[in-house]
């Protein structure tokens, strides 16, 4: 996504149609998709071109809009992971994940993610870095095809888990969690990143966790 229409204005920030770049957005729920209107042209969307300064974005020597983003595969002892289906663009399986904030490191807002999607709580030192990508045609609703994305793995013992709330369930744009094995998730439609992730570090996602002795 090129967002050089930007340059023109004095405050490159807020929500655009993606149509008519015009700052007249209305975010709407239609049969449980998060969508949007532009009150300007009329048209709907399934997204729109946010910039919202208090994330990670930049764009490069080409014009792309690019964004940051973090998240966890998280394992149990059945090598089953935790995805839900997102109920905002990209309407597809995914695992917990969101953007950077600015001054937020990746680690962090793995973190912060997955406790406020679905409440689970890893404790200090329990994500594991699994992979750091650059990934053009990973889309998303506030308007960027590109992220870098910082891929993390925790391991629990069993889906209710002692830092988790009661049951898991999904609190942010997503609902339906379940445990899949990485064959189950293949045979799936998944977002970008998590296909991509899946495909490339597989052996990593599946590998033994070194554990802290007790």
């Amino acid at each position: 996504m090129n967002i050089d229409f930007l340059l023109l204005r004095d405050n490159p920030q807020g929500e655009f149609c993606l149509y008519c770049h015009a700052e007249a957005v209305t975010w709407i729920v239609v049969d449980g998709r998060k969508r949007c209107t532009c009150a300007s042209c009329g048209r709907a969307a399934e997204r729109a071109i946010v910039v919202d300064p208090r994330i990670r974005w930049w764009t490069d020597t080409d014009g792309e809009y690019w964004h940051e983003s973090a998240g966890v595969f998280v394992r149990d002892r059945r090598a089953r992971f935790l995805f839900f289906q997102r109920t905002a663009f990209p309407y597809s399986l995914t695992v917990p994940a969101g953007h950077v904030e600015r001054g937020e490191e990746p680690e962090c807002a793995a973190a912060r993610e997955l406790w406020e999607e679905v409440g689970i709580r890893a404790a200090k030192g329990g994500l594991r870095l699994i992979a750091d990508e650059y990934l053009r045609g990973d889309v998303c609703r506030r308007g960027s095809d590109a992220h870098r994305w910082h891929a993390y793995l925790l391991e629990v013992d069993e889906p209710r888990e002692a830092g988790a709330r009661r049951e898991v369930t999904v609190q942010e744009e997503g609902e339906a969690p379940v445990w899949l094995t990485l064959d189950e998730a293949r045979s799936c439609r998944t977002t970008f990143a998590v296909e991509r992730i899946i495909g490339q570090y597989s052996e990593r996602l599946l590998a033994a966790v070194p554990r802290t002795p007790k």
